[in-house]
């Protein structure tokens, strides 16, 4: 009987623990021995520590919480001596999600399952690399024929820059309203879209119902009006 009732009150508190919780986050970094990782959220544009983890080496890094919708979050990382920490985004779900990377390339190679806001997210920050790797090599070659004080060399390469920038714009654009069921298209929108009042009209119409009740659709809403 007494086996019974400890075995109830157990199962009783599990489920008081997933009544609360609605979100479930296992992060793996590669190669960290030691360090604090802080779970945070953005509110009124400063950035508030929802919880941390004291990492030795031996234990697994694991946070809970409770969301209204899927938003965005992020994973802060301090170790050692860096002056710095380290910091990546991604998109939290009421689901069960894995994020894996290295300490060597913290947030820019993340592996992500259980949140397929954030399984786009990692396609459209890949896409971007290339293009932001793109203008930082047309910029390289600018700078240097500006030591040379070669005009025609810079205003073709700053042509060339202006080009990729407009690509890299319209492609943002058209990622965002390819995904217009989830809410990372209302996010992008806000976030990468500001320059044109046209487009982020044109996003807020191609949402779903859905979606256009999220928290970065009312945003965004606020932008055009």
């Amino acid at each position: 009987m007494k086996y019974f009732l400890v075995l109830l009150f157990f199962v009783l508190s599990c489920a008081k623990i997933d009544n609360e919780n609605n979100f479930s986050l296992n992060l793996e970094i590669e190669d960290l021995k030691k360090g604090i990782i802080y779970l945070e959220k953005i509110t009124d544009s400063s950035v508030v520590v929802i919880d941390s983890v004291l990492y030795n080496g031996n234990n697994s890094i694991q946070f809970q919480g409770k969301i209204d919708e899927p938003e965005i979050m992020i994973i802060s990382l301090t170790f050692e001596n860096e002056p710095d920490p380290k910091r990546f985004p991604f998109f939290v779900e009421k689901s069960n999600i894995i994020l894996k990377t290295r300490l060597k390339d913290f947030g820019f190679k993340v592996d992500s399952k259980g949140s397929e806001n954030d399984s786009i997210y990692r396609q459209y920050i890949e896409i971007n690399k290339k293009f932001n790797n793109e203008k930082l090599d047309l910029i390289s070659k600018s700078f240097g024929f500006q030591k040379s004080v070669n005009k025609d060399s810079i205003s073709f390469y700053d042509s060339k820059l202006v080009s990729v920038n407009k690509r890299q714009f319209l492609h943002n654009a058209n990622f965002a309203m390819r995904y217009s069921n989830y809410e990372i298209a209302p996010y992008i929108a806000i976030t990468d879209l500001r320059e044109s009042t046209t487009i982020l009209d044109t996003i807020y119409k191609s949402l779903g119902n859905g979606i256009k009740n999220s928290k970065y659709a009312l945003q965004l809403k606020t932008l055009i009006d």
